[in-house]
């Protein structure tokens, strides 16, 4: 085994995917969502789509949440949420609003996928999809005995417009991007440096040959056990990494890559849980339904990018 040849190796595939791809789309997302966020476009639809959310059970709040979610990163709704938590009175509404963000994909995993053959329509589709179901699942069935308010909180107050300009909401948008693309590369050379170890102690192979007749159902490959088992273990952005690296090598296809986002592109990993569960206390008290409910709606997207691609 070449202990410092995989590092090296490592750190040239995480740079590139950093630098090249994910950083260009996380600051122009970032930058795009930052001016909508300032100029008050988000907290108007927001309110605009309140009795919406409503039906399914989620906070307006949730809308800008999901769009950050969608668009940005899964760090970027963590203000949002913790800002729901402080002023949501509604306990099954804070549950539901939670299941519906866990469910959906994250943009800095999404978008750069693009370039791999991923239909991100289709993506987007089944996240709303899932998301609102996991939303009324929570809602109208495992929340349903919670209180539905809490005292102690206070009422709701509306968004408040940020003055500044286009250009500074740009900018200040685009530094948080450059931030979270940054952020992610040591976990990414490292998670990478695992993986290729694992490899070549034939860890993986003994996984995948376990593995192999249950993804076959799926139509999958065997190759599709690593990326997926690096999404649980140690993330969304190692998993993209591990993912890209598996179709540059030839060993899956566009519609691999498209049955496998339905599995595994969305939140809801270790990391993900330890980052979510601890935005605060209300949130840590109702976790486990949302939990529980988003994976209702994980559940749905899976089996619908199934029967999409399959």
């Amino acid at each position: 085994m070449d202990f410092i040849g995989n590092i090296q190796t490592s750190g040239r595939l995480a740079l590139d995917l950093v630098l090249y791809l994910m950083l260009p789309i996380t600051v122009v997302m970032g930058g795009f969502m930052k001016v909508l966020e300032n100029k008050g476009v988000l907290a108007w639809c927001s309110e605009k789509l309140s009795h919406v959310t409503h039906v399914f059970g989620a906070s307006g709040l949730s809308v800008i949440a999901t769009a950050k979610m969608l668009f940005v990163s899964s760090v970027a709704p963590l203000p949002t949420l913790h800002k729901l938590e402080q002023m949501e009175q509604d306990q099954r509404k804070l549950a539901a609003s939670l299941a519906l963000v866990l469910t959906l994909t994250q943009g800095n995993v999404s978008f750069p996928m693009i370039a791999y053959g991923v239909d991100i329509w289709a993506l987007l589709a089944s996240s709303l999809i899932g998301g609102l179901l996991a939303s009324v699942f929570t809602y109208y069935f495992l929340a349903k005995n919670l209180s539905a308010s809490d005292n102690g909180i206070p009422p709701q107050e509306k968004e408040v417009k940020v003055n500044r300009s286009v250009v500074q909401s740009l900018s200040e948008g685009g530094m948080e991007g450059m931030r979270i693309a940054i952020n992610m590369i040591p976990l990414l050379v490292i998670t990478i440096f695992i993986m290729s170890v694992l490899k070549d102690l034939n860890v993986i192979g003994t996984l995948t040959q376990w593995l192999e007749p249950v993804f076959a159902l799926l139509g999958l490959p065997g190759a599709a056990v690593l990326p997926i088992i690096t999404k649980y273990v140690a993330g969304g952005t190692a998993y993209m990494g591990v993912m890209i690296d598996q179709i540059e090598q030839g060993a899956l296809s566009a519609r691999d890559l498209n049955i496998i986002v339905g599995l595994a592109s969305n939140p809801v990993d270790l990391v993900g849980i330890a980052i979510f569960s601890v935005i605060g206390p209300r949130i840590n008290k109702i976790f486990r339904l949302a939990l529980l409910g988003a994976f209702f709606g994980l559940f749905t997207r899976a089996v619908m990018h199934i029967v999409w691609f399959m």
